[in-house]
This record gives structure tokens, sequence and C-alpha cells, in this order.
């Protein structure tokens, strides 16, 4: 790696795996003298419109918006708080790898630093992988740490 890593991008889903690759994003953030910046994608709500779900009410972008960014504030004051040189949050709608590529280019991250559950087989092809699509597309190196299930 080289000496241009100013910022650090941590994609996160709020769940335990996400949160296994913050040390390491820290550590390389301080190594670095870099920024840290956290995004959290919400997914659209439309991909919920075709399922038969009675009554339940889907909630709208908005509302699914206002809950994440106040989950965000929370994660950026639990795990964040403690970064060497500064971080930001940012919520976003969108899907999750492109919406990551998207912000790294856009704050001109050196690295994304991203976990994985390492899935395989047929696991792997009915869950996707986020971070797979953002290993093949990003233009800036990314890490991916396999986080333990």
């Amino acid at each position: 790696m080289t000496n241009d890593i100013n910022t650090v991008l941590v994609p996160t889903d709020f769940s335990d795996m996400s949160v296994a690759a913050l040390p390491l994003a820290m550590d390389l953030a301080e190594k670095y003298g870099a920024e840290l910046h956290c995004l959290y994608v919400v997914e659209e709500p439309q991909i919920y419109s075709s399922l038969e779900m009675g009554s339940v009410a889907i909630p709208t972008s908005g509302e699914l918006m206002e809950s994440a960014k106040t989950r965000m504030q929370r994660f950026g004051e639990e795990y964040l708080a403690n970064a060497p040189h500064g971080f930001k949050t940012k919520v976003v709608v969108g899907h999750a790898a492109s919406e990551v590529i998207n912000y790294a280019n856009e704050i001109g991250a050196g690295l994304i630093v991203m976990a994985t559950r390492g899935y395989s087989g047929v696991k792997h092809l009915m869950l996707g992988s986020t971070t797979e699509d953002v290993l093949r597309h990003s233009t800036c190196p990314v890490l991916s740490v396999r986080a333990k299930t």
C-alpha cells in the first residue's frame, strides 16, 4: 500500500460481522493518518412490493432513511468515536455494492475495508456477495476481512 491513503471507507450493515472489520480499519487509518468514513446503504423498499405480505405496511424510503440515520449516529458514537484522525458517516438509498463504489469514488477513498462471511457454493449463489461485487468493481484497493460466523 502506498502513502496516498488519506481516507478509509468502512461499509456497515450494523451487524456484528461488519463491526469485525472496524479494528483493522481503525489501525490502518491511524497508520496512514487517514480519516475514517462509514457508509450504510438503505435498500430500496420497492423490492418488497411484489411480495405477498398481507396487511403489513412497507416503510417508505424516507422512513427507512430516518431510522438508518439514527442507528448510524449511535453506531458512530459507539464504534467510531476513537478514530485517530476523525470520522464521517453517511446513509444513502440504493444497491449496496454500487453505492459503496460510488461513495468511495466521491470521497477519493484510498482503501475500502469490509467484512465478508466467506460463503461458497449454493449459499453464495442464494445470498450474493456485496463484498465480492465491490472487489470486482472498485477503482481503489479493497481489503476483505473474513468475519467469524
